[in-house]
C-alpha cells in the first residue's frame, strides 16, 4: 500500500519539479565545493606553515613581543641625532600649518579623520615645504592626499604635479576640489598593472608616498613595491611609507583585531644592511624617545605622533 501511494506521488507534477531541483541543487554543491577546495588554505590561521598568527599564541607572548622598545636594531641606522636635527628645522613650518580637527571652508584635510592624524599630516607638510618637489606619486590615496593638495595650493602655488595610483578612488574624490580635476592625475588601476615607467619622472627631490595593501605575498603591491620600485628610484628621491610602527611590529591592537600584515618585517628586512636608502625621520620611534622635543617644538605632533617613515634613496 505504501508503495503505492509513494509511486503516485511521486508522479504529481509538483514532485516531479521539486524532485528535479533537489537533483540540481544537489549537482550545484558538488561544483561548488569542489570549487571551494581549489581555494581552501593549505593550513589553519596559526600553523607553523600559515602567515596568520594564532591568537593565543601571541597573547601568551604578549609580555616577549610587544614590551621591549629597543632604542636600536641591528643593521638599521636609524640616524637618531638626525632626525633630531631634522625635527628642529620643520618647526619653523608648525605654526604656519592650516589645519583643524575638523573640516574647515576651503581646506581638503582635517585632523579628525580614522587614517591620517597629527604627527604624520605636519610633518608631511612641513617636508614639502623644505623640500618643494616637482612631482609626487602617491601609491594608494585618501586624507595623506588631501593634505598634499592643501599644502600645494596654500604655500607652492600648486606647482606640485601630482599622481595618485588608486584603485578605490571614490574617498580621494570626496576629498577633492572641483578644480583639482584638471591639475591632477588620477590613476584608477591597481600598482602591479600600473606601467612602472611612471616612476621613472621622479627625480632627485620628488617624493614618493605609499600607502600599501600591507601585505607581502605573491603578486602584491607591497612585492611590486621593494623588489621593482625601490631599486629603480633615482638617488635623492624621498620615499613615505604609510603604517609602519617603530620596532618595525605592529601595535597589539591591531595584530588582536585579525591585522595578520607583514610588511613592516619586510621592510625591516629590506633596509637591514643597506646603504642605499637612509632614514630621514620615523614618526613612531621619535614618539617613544622624543616626545619632549614634540611637546616643545610641535606639540599636536605629541598627541598623536603617527606610524609613517620617511625614507630617502642616496
Amino acid at each position: 500500500m505504501n508503495n503505492i501511494i509513494g509511486n503516485t506521488i511521486s508522479k504529481l507534477p509538483i514532485v516531479k519539479q521539486l524532485s528535479a531541483e533537489i537533483q540540481q541543487l544537489q549537482g550545484k554543491i558538488v561544483n561548488l565545493q569542489s570549487t571551494l577546495n581549489q581555494y581552501q588554505m593549505g593550513w589553519p590561521p596559526g600553523h607553523f606553515y600559515s602567515p596568520i598568527p594564532s591568537i593565543e599564541e601571541v597573547k601568551a607572548r604578549a609580555e616577549k613581543i610587544f614590551a621591549d622598545i629597543p632604542r636600536e636594531i641591528l643593521g638599521i641606522n636609524l640616524n637618531e641625532e638626525k632626525q633630531i636635527a631634522l625635527l628642529n628645522d620643520l618647526a619653523q613650518y608648525y605654526h604656519q600649518q592650516p589645519w583643524s580637527d575638523s573640516k574647515q571652508e576651503g581646506l581638503r584635510f582635517f585632523f579628525d579623520n580614522p587614517n591620517y592624524s597629527y604627527g604624520e599630516a605636519i610633518i608631511l607638510y612641513s617636508l614639502i615645504r623644505q623640500i618643494q618637489p616637482q612631482r609626487i606619486i602617491e601609491i594608494g590615496s585618501g586624507y595623506s592626499s588631501a593634505a598634499i593638495l592643501d599644502t600645494n595650493e596654500l604655500f607652492l602655488d600648486n606647482k606640485i604635479n601630482c599622481t595618485f595610483i588608486e584603485p578605490y578612488p571614490q574617498l580621494l574624490s570626496s576629498l577633492l576640489k572641483a578644480s583639482d580635476l584638471s591639475r591632477i592625475e588620477i590613476v584608477p588601476t591597481k600598482l602591479q598593472e600600473t606601467e612602472i615607467n611612471i616612476f621613472s619622472s621622479l627625480a632627485a627631490g620628488d617624493i614618493l608616498l605609499i600607502d600599501s595593501t600591507h601585505v607581502s605575498k605573491i603578486d602584491s603591491d607591497v612585492n611590486h613595491i621593494l623588489f621593482r620600485i625601490l631599486p629603480q628610484l633615482a638617488r635623492g628621491v624621498y620615499i613615505h611609507i604609510h603604517d609602519i610602527c617603530y620596532p618595525f611590529e605592529y601595535p597589539q591592537a591591531w595584530i588582536y583585531q585579525g591585522r595578520a600584515w607583514n610588511e613592516a618585517y619586510i621592510l625591516r628586512a629590506f633596509l637591514q644592511y643597506n646603504s642605499a636608502f637612509e632614514i630621514l625621520f620615523f614618526n613612531s620611534f621619535f614618539g617613544y624617545f622624543h616626545s619632549d622635543i614634540l611637546k616643545e617644538k610641535m606639540p599636536l605632533c605629541a598627541k598623536n605622533p603617527g606610524t609613517s617613515i620617511w625614507l630617502k634613496k642616496i
